[in-house]
């Protein structure tokens, strides 16, 4: 007697959870692929169509004008300022002026009096170009571990009534 042979039931499904696979993706994809024809695209008349690009053409001109309008407005940020660097030294955390005009050219800024005096100054050479005052405090570019907190903070309540800032290349996000 002829007996069919013996086979497992793996060499059946195997391949054909291959194929199930692939239609699955298949499917999946469907939507990427394939246009659907449900909508109905209204074609709008040649003289409508123009009509838009004139009006975007005329809505274009508007917003330019008005940018124009804002930027001759808005006064630039370096005319507005007058700016004065002043330095943190690395060694000590000291807080110092240049100014090439007097003798000696490195100035300590040592208390309220010092700071005080420097804006008067300042507010004095601005007040004839009509700018306002903007400080600039550099912090050192190595690291040494000055200016320590207490001395910012010094900085800071000596500056309190003027614009500034400080410049520190170590502070995070910077």
């Amino acid at each position: 007697m002829i007996t069919p042979p013996r086979r497992s039931v793996t060499r059946f499904f195997i391949p054909m959870i291959d194929v199930l696979i692939l239609l699955f993706c298949i499917f999946l994809l469907m939507p990427f692929v394939s246009k659907s024809d449900d909508t109905p695209v209204e074609a709008k008349p040649p003289e409508e169509k123009d009509r838009t690009i004139q009006q975007l053409e005329r809505e274009l001109a508007a917003v330019r004008r008005k940018v124009a309008e804002l930027v001759k407005d808005r006064p630039n940020a370096a005319d507005q300022y007058l700016v004065k660097v002043l330095e943190i030294d690395k060694a000590t955390g000291r807080l110092f002026n240049f100014d090439p005009e007097s003798t000696p050219p490195r100035q300590e800024i040592k208390d309220q009096s010092d700071a005080q005096r420097l804006i008067d100054r300042q507010r004095a050479a601005a007040a004839g170009k009509k700018k306002d005052v903007f400080l600039l405090i550099l912090y050192p570019r190595d690291l040494t571990g000055y200016p320590l907190q207490k001395q910012v903070d010094a900085y800071r309540r000596w500056f309190k009534d003027v614009p500034h800032g400080f410049d520190n290349p170590w502070a995070p996000g910077s």
